[in-house]
Formats: structure tokens, sequence, C-alpha cells
């Protein structure tokens, strides 16, 4: 390796470690994905990725390389394929996303295929990551639908050929190309990752794009999606259409076919290791999720879920006693019993005694799926939080008001009485507390 190879790297990591996270979150996150039953990550690289943004994309591959990660790397190469098939004057068209693929297109879709997967393999190389490009014998396919042409539909993925390159200590760089016999066939990347990852069943699957993520009707970016709770609601959305409604309803497609443990995560790839290696994130995660359940009048085992998620977030003890009038609370849990929220009915607006996720599970989206079930039944709720407590943004983020005192911050949501939210925050700066 060349001496600027090596202050590549160095600068690499100095600039992503300081971009991301503590160190601790990175070595959560490096154990957990360099567990020997489940294979670390199949990433999609689209092609105006690579177009756009091949510098960003090979300093976060390489940084992944230097901890000792290998991921699966897919790649498109849609609008070099579009602009030279465009120089060539060879008309071409889409159906249902998919591009319709003449003799001529797929000559065409073959030789930039190649020089897509060389530049990459290239560039990796540069840089001190061993890289093996496969641009055939992965996928076999069959010519199922006429109006595509020469399109493949994947029969079969040849994962002993990107475990050996795996074992190797090399990066699978692999190219969405298909073959029925000895006929080359044309694969639309996406459902080629889709296939890739069912085979695999990687802990994570990503989608690196320009745009880095799913967008809200105010242009925000959705940092969690919980499937269980959200699909059916996000697919009667306006504002979702088009090709993202399409990914969506792929990506649940494919967590339908994977361990409840596998995510799939949109970034951008000057984000990708703040996505991975961090609580917090960077696009959008999506997971099959969790249901959540009411309780109403908590039982003695739902209290005894409760306990343990509240003392594990709050690293303290519940107060005895919290249950004494289970009757005046409605405790919200999640399926995996790993998050929860109390709200008390004992004053005349809903007040929400404790939020809590286990520290294993922050990053997961489970604290905002059970906020957005808990919204659902409660249109007013107050609350009050220290003034270090870390998810404060969070609660700025989705509060109507808040007062800061010297020991608490207090939040509302939907209390427009003045009166009534002043008796509201004189009830939160007294009640007790409820972990010591």
């Amino acid at each position: 390796m060349t001496k600027s190879s090596n202050q590549f790297i160095k600068n690499t990591i100095l600039k992503l470690l300081g971009a991301i996270g503590s160190e601790k979150e990175i070595n959560k996150y490096i154990e957990k994905f360099s567990s020997p039953e489940q294979r670390f990550a199949v990433i999609k690289v689209g092609g105006s990725v690579v177009e756009n943004d091949l510098e960003n994309l090979i300093s976060s591959l390489v940084f992944l390389n230097q901890v000792g990660l290998k991921p699966v790397i897919l790649h498109g190469a849609g609008p070099m394929l579009s602009a030279a098939l465009e120089e060539k004057r060879i008309d071409f068209s889409f159906i249902n996303g998919q591009r319709v693929t003449s003799p001529e297109v797929r000559d065409v879709a073959h030789e930039v295929f190649k020089e897509t997967n060389q530049k990459i393999v290239e560039a990796l190389e540069t840089q001190g990551a061993h890289a093996k490009g496969l641009v055939s014998n992965v996928f076999q396919c069959t010519k199922d639908d006429p109006d595509l042409g020469y399109v493949g539909s994947i029969q079969s993925v040849n994962i002993e050929l990107v475990n050996e390159v795996l074992e190797s200590d090399s990066i699978p760089v692999i190219a969405p190309v298909g073959f029925q016999s000895s006929e080359m066939l044309n694969i639309n990347a996406d459902i080629a990752t889709v296939e890739l990852v069912k085979a695999i069943n990687p802990y994570k699957a990503i989608f690196l794009s320009e745009t880095g993520g799913i967008f809200n009707k105010t242009g925000q970016l959705i940092p969690n999606i919980n499937l269980a709770l959200e699909y059916e609601e996000l697919m009667q959305e306006e504002w979702l259409h088009s090709g993202m409604k399409l990914k969506l309803q792929q990506i649940k497609a494919l967590l339908d076919h994977l361990p409840r443990t596998a995510s799939v995560s949109i970034t951008e790839p000057i984000n990708l290791p703040k996505e991975l290696f961090t609580d917090s994130g960077s696009g959008t995660l999506i997971k099959h999720g969790y249901s959540v359940a009411q309780h109403k009048v908590p039982d003695q085992e739902t209290q005894e879920h409760f306990k343990k998620i509240i003392e594990a977030s709050f690293s303290g003890n519940l107060v005895d006693g919290f249950f004494d009038d289970p009757g005046s609370l409605n405790i919200f849990m999640t399926s995996c019993k790993r998050a929860t929220i109390a709200i008390s009915n004992d004053f005349s607006v809903p007040y929400m005694d404790k939020f809590g996720v286990i520290p294993e599970a922050k990053g997961e989206g489970l604290g905002a799926g059970i906020w957005h079930e808990m919204r659902k039944v409660y249109p007013q709720v107050f609350w009050r939080s220290r003034p270090n407590n870390p998810i404060n943004n969070f609660y700025t983020s989705i509060c109507e008001g808040c007062q800061k005192q010297d020991e608490w911050h207090i939040f509302w949501i939907g209390i427009s009485d003045y009166g009534a939210l002043k008796d509201c925050i004189e009830y939160a700066i007294n009640k007790p507390k409820s972990v010591i």
C-alpha cells in the first residue's frame, strides 16, 4: 500500500469517527455486526451515487473495511446506461420501473455494468481495501415477461461464490446481471438486491441514494418506520407515491422474508457509518417493528415487565407503591417488552408519568413507535423531564410548548387553556419522584 493510501485511510477513519458517535456506541455495533451467525450487510449502491458521490462512497466502505466489516455490495448503473443508450441513439422505455431490454439495450447494459463494477473495485483497491468484481455467475434467471424483453427473473443466487469472496477477506462487488444458460439478461438492481438479501439473510440491508431517506409531506426526514404499526397508514398517504411508495413496498416484502432482527436503511454514502454505528442513526431505518398493547388495568405480569424496562432505562429503582392504584394508570407496552409508557389519569389532564426504552433497544425506533400509538389515544398530554435528559431534544421536537424550571422541564401537547396549563405545570413540578 502506498504512503498516500495509508494517509487517506488514516484521515478517513479520523473524519468518520469524529463525525459519528461515542466510542461506546461504535464498539457496541461492531460487536453486534461481527456475529458469526449472521452476515454483516448487503449494500445497494444506486447508479447516481457511483456517478456523483463516489468519493464519499469509497471513504465509508474503506472505513468499514478498516474496522473488520466486509459488506456485500450490489450496484446499479441506471443513469450511465441511459446516457450510453442516448449517445448511441438506441431507444429504450420502462414498464413499472423496469427497463425494457432489447438485444441492443442488453449489450450496452453489459458493457456499462462491467465498467461501473470495475470503477468501484479499482477505487476500493486504490485505497487499500481488497475487492472482487462479480459480473457473472451470481444470478441464475429465466426470461419470463416478453414485454420486458431480455430481463431476468431471478431463480437462484450463487451464495457459495459470494461467500468465497468474503472468506478470502475481500469485498464482493456485484453487478445486476443474470444468465439463463449462456444468455445474458438485464436485472433491475433493486430487485436483484431483494433476492440477494433474501438469500444471505444479513443483519443489515442498506440502500444508498442521493436523497438519503424517506421524507414526509413537510419535507422532513422520517428517521424510523415501524412496519407493524405504520405501514398501512403510510400506504394511504398522498405524499408517498411513485418510486418511494414502490420502494417501501419492496422493503416490506423483503423484511417479511428476513429474521425479525433484520432492518433496512436508506441513507447517503457519507452518513453510512453514522447510520450503522450510532443510536440516532442517519437516514430512514425500516424494521418489522412490534405491535403496541394497552393495559388499562395492568396485571401483575405487565407490572413486572414495566418495572424492568423503566429501571433499565433510568438506571434507578421504581418506587414502591407505583401500582397501588392500577386503575388510574394506562400502560402502553411493545410486544417485545422493551419499551413502555405510563399515562396517569389521576389529574384532569392525562400525565405521562414514565417513558422508557431499554438501553440495548435505543436507535431501533421502538420509542417513536410507542409514542405514535400513545398519541392516537391521548390528544392532550403533559410530562416532565430532567434538564440533562438526553431525550429532551426529541421532546422539544414533538411538544407544543415547554416551560423550563431549575429541576424540571415541563412539556405539553394539546393544552391551550392558560389556567389548565398553569395547573398542569404546578402538578408536574410537585409530583413526587417515581424512580429513585
